[in-house]
């Protein structure tokens, strides 16, 4: 008898299927509380790595704009106007305004500063940039200041007057001499910087994500916060302040905020300003990424459970497919890490902050050599200029990042052939590094590339790109100075113009070492304007614009800045109409003029401008010469007769040069004023004439002729008859 046995088969796979998934959905949840707690350590040790680099770029930041500040204050101390203004014993308005000029040039370079103030302690006179303002709390301060200091810096709210704001946050620099005998102040210079642009430089808009940074004094009071609505606030009480200034150790610590917030603090100290920079991270932002991760793989397991009857023929294809995602997910992260680090590094090597170091190449994956022959490119987008309007339309940022990576794209295309190289981007530049050996042939393949990249650009994207070369890295400690070379040499495409390529070599060596500033050709520009004549417009802006391209950079800007202000001020005072406006309609001007990119491009701006200036100087003309032809000609009326009479005296009676009154009379009387004068006494002497009882030579006389022989010699020239054939003709 043979006994069949029944197995079980479906409920025994179901039991092995579900005891296997178990098991599965378990591992995964494991391995997900592992890799959380694996890679939140690592984010956490490389958001205190960002913050120490953030906080030396901070740190810099504020200590190169505060020694630019106390440069401005060296270098105005120099310079003459100033010396006048700091010593002179009784105030002179003539000092003063060449002072507040060349005050407001130094503003205008230097967009940190907000005002400059000089003291004068001989005649306890202030003249400031920002006038009517009258810092007295600065001249309180210069008194009751240390004798033993020369130079202070102190954070305080500037008190304005004529402003919106009624005051203003500053780091005032104060630099004073002092009399060796009294100690009292003999002058000083104030230099006030924005405590917006330390604000801004330490906490750009795209580091907003990555905390900010919190700067205070050795007193717990704030010298900078993100808002800038907490400033000289006393936070010696604030849980991490009072941490950080009464505890040693450690640079870094986790804290709770005041809303009750984890967060990681990471503090530096400046031995330069004697003030603390924190960063403040919180807690949060270094688990998030991970947090995302984690939950994604248990909602995963789960899923996949309720799934496992119907998915039971398909398990093993359904449990790979996520795994397999979540792999591709982690490697992706760990490139782009990877990818971001390698760009704060040589980024850093540019700017200065860090010098290569040999194993840099294998730690970041580096294309490039450092320590080869290297040649750093800049390629700038350049902006787009209508010439019907002359004006740049400027991309928005969404355009520009698309473009330039589009013209990374070309880059790839053209160079990884050819060169090793790297690829960043720093504000709104692509920058290159390129390992050649600085031969002339490799030279001239490099500039070959470039001008295709050039080409390429301009058909796909309608707009064309200047590169800028900077000096060839054969040192590693070389790297800082190429960088800001190839900056220098891309600013000259001011002069050289959009789509040009440009070495440091080439454009430093067609520059004069001392710049004329074109005097004589503003002369005549200013005299065309002034006498009407539009023909020499174009030429005279010619030869100005000619004459700065010669000139340095610096210089560049300034010169077109003073040709714009000595226009404006010459059209105005053509058209003597000063209006509340006249400041406005001058910041427009200036603000248009500054978004344009090239001298070409300023120097077809201006013609327009003075044209349209001109036309306003006629205009106003036709009303102003009507009222004073009649002026004029009823004074003459009054003193023909005057044997003096010339046109010295006249042009004095109203208050003109003799040499332009007499242009002026010719184009009020289409005639010269001599001619005038002798048609008017004529006609004058005709009326005597026919008057008997009158002798001819007192008729001349009468007229204002001194010599009768002449008056008779003249009036037989002009009427073709001596005077006595011109009585007996009339009594006909």
């Amino acid at each position: 008898m043979v006994i069949q046995t029944r197995f079980p088969v479906k409920t025994m796979f179901a039991k092995f299927f579900f005891a296997c998934l178990l098991l599965l959905t378990l591992a995964i949840a494991g391995i997900s509380i592992w890799l959380f707690h694996i890679f939140s350590n690592s984010a956490i040790r490389q958001i205190n790595e960002l913050s120490e680099r953030t906080l030396m770029q901070g740190q810099n930041s504020t200590e190169y704009l505060m020694n630019q500040a106390m440069q401005v204050s060296a270098q105005l101390s120099f310079e003459y106007p100033i010396i006048q203004q700091m010593n002179t014993a009784v105030s002179d308005p003539i000092v003063e305004n060449n002072s507040l000029k060349k005050l407001s040039d130094i503003i205008f370079i230097n967009e940190s500063i907000y005002s400059i103030g000089i003291y004068n302690g001989n005649n306890a006179s202030f003249l400031t940039s920002d006038y009517p303002n009258i810092d007295n709390e600065a001249i309180e301060m210069l008194k009751n200041s240390d004798p033993k200091t020369k130079i202070r810096l102190v954070p305080r709210k500037l008190k304005l007057i004529s402003s919106k704001n009624k005051e203003e946050n500053v780091y005032s620099i104060f630099y004073y001499n002092r009399d060796k005998t009294t100690n009292a102040i003999l002058n000083a210079l104030i230099v006030n910087v924005k405590e917006e642009a330390v604000r801004k430089g330490i906490n750009p808009d795209d580091r907003l994500d990555q905390g900010n940074i919190l700067i205070v004094d050795s007193d717990g009071t704030v010298i900078s916060d993100p808002t800038g609505g907490e400033f000289l606030k006393d936070y010696s009480t604030v849980g991490s302040i009072q941490k950080m200034l009464t505890e040693s150790g450690t640079n870094s610590f986790v804290d709770i905020s005041s809303s009750g917030e984890k967060v990681l603090v990471t503090h530096s100290f400046s031995q330069k300003l004697g003030w603390h920079f924190l960063h403040v991270v919180p807690y949060q932002a270094a688990v998030t990424s991970i947090s995302k991760l984690r939950n994604t793989v248990i909602w995963i397991s789960l899923i996949l459970f309720a799934l496992s009857g119907i998915a039971a023929l398909f398990v093993s294809g359904k449990l790979s497919s996520p795994l397999r995602g979540l792999v591709e997910t982690l490697e992706q992260m760990k490139e782009k890490s990877k990818n971001n680090l390698k760009v704060d590094y040589l980024r850093e090597v540019l700017t200065g902050v860090k010098e290569p170091h040999p194993s840099s190449e294998h730690e970041f994956s580096l294309r490039v050599d450092l320590y080869k022959g290297t040649s750093i490119l800049i390629l700038r987008i350049d902006e787009l200029f209508d010439a019907t309007i002359l004006e740049v339309e400027e991309f928005s940022e969404d355009i520009h990042k698309q473009m330039r990576r589009s013209l990374l794209n070309l880059v790839y295309e053209l160079m990884h052939p050819y060169y090793a190289y790297e690829s960043l981007e720093i504000n709104k530049d692509v920058v290159l590094l390129i390992n050649n050996d600085n031969a002339f042939n490799d030279k001239q393949i490099l500039a070959g590339l470039l001008s295709r990249l050039q080409e390429q650009f301009k058909q796909s994207m309608d707009t064309s790109v200047t590169a800028a070369w900077g000096t060839f890295v054969n040192d590693w400690a070389n790297y800082h100075a190429s960088y800001q070379a190839a900056l220098e040499a891309a600013d000259y495409r001011i002069v050289y113009g959009l789509g040009s390529i440009l070495t440091y070599e080439t454009v430093f060596a067609n520059f004069k070492q001392e710049f004329e500033y074109p005097q004589q050709q503003l002369k005549t520009l200013l005299d065309a304007i002034k006498l009407g004549k539009e023909e020499l417009i174009g030429g005279a802006l010619d030869d100005i614009f000619n004459a700065f391209k010669e000139c340095q950079f610096e210089l560049i800007k300034l010169s077109v800045n003073h040709l714009l202000l000595t226009v404006f001020i010459t059209t105005e005072l053509s058209i003597h109409d000063v209006k509340d406006d006249l400041l406005t309609n001058f910041n427009n001007a200036v603000s248009k003029l500054r978004k344009l990119e090239t001298l070409e491009q300023m120097k077809l701006w201006f013609a327009p401008y003075i044209l349209h200036d001109m036309q306003r100087i006629k205009e106003k003309r036709k009303h102003l010469n009507s009222d004073l032809l009649e002026r004029i000609r009823s004074f003459v009326e009054g003193c023909y007769a005057n044997t003096e009479l010339s046109v010295e005296l006249v042009a004095n009676r109203f208050d003109y040069n003799p040499m332009y009154f007499g242009r002026l009379f010719k184009e009020l009387f289409n005639q010269s004023f001599s001619e005038y004068i002798t048609e008017l006494r004529l006609n004058k002497s005709k009326t005597y004439l026919e008057q008997d009882q009158i002798a001819i030579k007192e008729v001349g006389i009468k007229v204002g002729f001194n010599n009768p022989s002449y008056f008779v010699t003249l009036f037989k020239k002009h009427t073709g008859m001596s005077p006595s054939e011109y009585r007996n003709k009339q009594k006909v």
